[in-house]
Parts: structure tokens; C-alpha cells; sequence
């Protein structure tokens, strides 16, 4: 063996001896506690009765915004999950409403867009009824029936609330060290 292939084979050595991670690399999508995962967003739902106004301020206290509903999709995870987390729950506030809005066009608070995806509960709208939008349901025997769906509310009314957070995505990563390995969650931007 000639002296090059020597120092090749001997730099390739502490090198792979110095190795300290494997990459594999898992996409984690987590939630901050007390907040679940639910489809593409962390919601958490509060049994305090609060107005409009009030239940804003109270998800906005925890870095958080009244939830909206994207899509038939995120209505669907939210239904599921309401009849799991809190099955009784007749109602509580969304982040739309059309304030200060005299063309009568809903937005959520929470993006700041036109909300264009509006799933309304039956006779609804009604925007004499309110500014603000609430997921509603109807109740038989004492048992939510039905899905929640969009109703037009005073803002002042008391309602309980489900605030949402943009999910943390992270990337897992497998780390060796001598005798063992650690998995550690690096949080991407």
C-alpha cells in the first residue's frame, strides 16, 4: 500500500469515526400544549361563555386567534372532533364576521381574507341577526344532531370559543453517540 491510499484510507477513517448523525429525517407536525392536532390545525376548545369580542381577546391571550373554516375538509375534522372533545357543545364563536362591512361580505378575523368557503346552517344567513359567525348545532335528547354549521350571531351574545394556533413542524433527527443513540426535533422556519 503506498503512502496516498494510506493517508486516504486513514482521513476516511476519523472521519467516519467522527460521525455523529444518521440522516433520517422525519417531518413532526406538533401542537403546544394544551392545544390538539386537528387536520391542519391546533385548535383547543374553552367551556368559558364569552362574547365576540371578549372570546378574540381570550385566544389572542395565548398566542392563539378564533378559529375559521378553510374548507369542507377542515369543517369535517372540526365536527369530529367537537363530538369527541366535547360532545354537549351547541355552539361556540369563529373568527368571521363582516364589521364594519356594509356590503354584507363575511372575513375571518383570523387571516384577515374574505371568507369565500361558507358552509350556513339551515335558514342562515340571516345578517340581521349580527356581524359575528358561530358553528352551530342543533340539540336532541341533550345530544349535538347535527354538524355544526355557520350562523349569524350578535357579537355581544355569550358562546363558548375554540381558539387555533399554526401548528410547530419540526424535523427528527437521529443522532448517534458512543454506546447510544438520542432522537432530537429540530424546528424548521
Amino acid at each position: 500500500m503506498s503512502w496516498k491510499q494510506f493517508i486516504g484510507f486513514a482521513i476516511l477513517g476519523l472521519t467516519l469515526a467522527q460521525l455523529h448523525s444518521v440522516n433520517s429525517q422525519a417531518a413532526v407536525t406538533t401542537c403546544k400544549s394544551p392545544f390538539a392536532l386537528v387536520s391542519d390545525k391546533c385548535l383547543l376548545w374553552h367551556s368559558k361563555f364569552l362574547n365576540w369580542y371578549e372570546a378574540d381577546r381570550q385566544c389572542r391571550s395565548q398566542g392563539a386567534q378564533l378559529v375559521s373554516v378553510q374548507n369542507v375538509s377542515q369543517l369535517q375534522a372540526i365536527n369530529k372532533w367537537m363530538k369527541a372533545s366535547s360532545p354537549n357543545t351547541v355552539e361556540f364563536w369563529t373568527s368571521g364576521n363582516k364589521l364594519g362591512n356594509t356590503q354584507n361580505l363575511y372575513f375571518w378575523e383570523s387571516t384577515g381574507q374574505q371568507a369565500k368557503y361558507l358552509p350556513w346552517a339551515k335558514s342562515q344567513p340571516k345578517p340581521k341577526d349580527g356581524d359575528c359567525l358561530m358553528l352551530y348545532s342543533e340539540i336532541k335528547n341533550g345530544v349535538v344532531a347535527n354538524e355544526y354549521l355557520l350562523s349569524v350571531r350578535n357579537c355581544t351574545a355569550w358562546s363558548s370559543i375554540v381558539c387555533e394556533q399554526v401548528p410547530t413542524k419540526s424535523v427528527q433527527r437521529t443522532c448517534l453517540m458512543p454506546n447510544s443513540f438520542e432522537t432530537v426535533q429540530v424546528q424548521q422556519n
